[in-house]
């Protein structure tokens, strides 16, 4: 069994592997969010142990954009010193599957891996289409008449966004929460992912496929 252990605490690493290792376990670790994610992004691992707080990426955000982007969908073991219903609550709707609260026995994680892991691996949606243009969530391509480009994790969580939303107009707040939540950058970063989705859209042959509704956000066009 192979197992992701993300957690920035070398202790705990240690207490794990000693525990695990040895077993039926091939142990990976890493020490930031963002280390984690390329990870579990590159890899199949049978279950992911994900702690909360990471240098980089918090284990909320690793946890999403594992759900949008992996094509094989590995369980997740949540770790975390908060141990309130909001936090769990945050923990479950960011994709984990499971939530151990720190200090935990490691008899216990090791019964919860055991049990995820029995588990069938899901499956995310394959392709998302609307108004001609077809997006792979998993390797970010874009398709469109025939021609197909790669874009940016935020481009293509944009696009998958108005893809959902088919005609519908999404708010320019929905989508600056979906990627970055509680703490956007600065106000100028949302219009530099659009800008960068349409130059990419352009080059495939939709210049015009997202349009702003002034006053209340980004919808797709068909094309011509």
């Amino acid at each position: 069994m192979r197992l992701l252990i993300v957690e920035d605490n070398l202790d705990i690493q240690a207490n794990i592997a000693e525990y695990l290792e040895g077993d039926h376990y091939t142990l990976d670790f890493a020490y930031t969010g963002d280390q984690g994610l390329e990870l579990a992004l590159n890899n199949q691992y049978d279950v992911i142990v994900l702690d909360l707080m990471l240098p980089g990426k918090d284990g909320l955000e690793v946890c999403a954009a594992y759900r949008r982007a992996a094509g094989l969908q590995a369980p997740i073991i949540m770790l975390t010193a908060r141990d309130t219903i909001d936090d769990k609550e945050a923990g479950f709707d960011a994709g984990a599957d499971d939530y151990l609260v720190k200090p935990f026995s490691l008899r216990e994680l090791k019964a919860r891996i055991e049990a995820l892991a029995r588990r069938p691996k899901a499956r995310i949606q394959q392709s998302l289409s609307f108004a001609g243009l077809t997006l792979d969530p998993a390797s970010c391509s874009v398709t469109f008449a025939a021609k197909t480009v790669v874009v940016m994790e935020k481009e293509a969580k944009i696009l998958s966004m108005l893809l959902e939303a088919e005609s519908n107009v999404v708010s320019g707040e929905d989508i600056s929460y979906a990627l970055w939540g509680d703490e956007p950058p600065e106000s100028g970063a949302l219009r530099t992912h659009i800008y960068n989705l349409r130059k990419s859209l352009a080059g495939i042959g939709a210049p015009d496929a997202v349009k702003t509704v002034r006053g209340r956000g980004y919808v797709l066009r068909a094309q011509p």
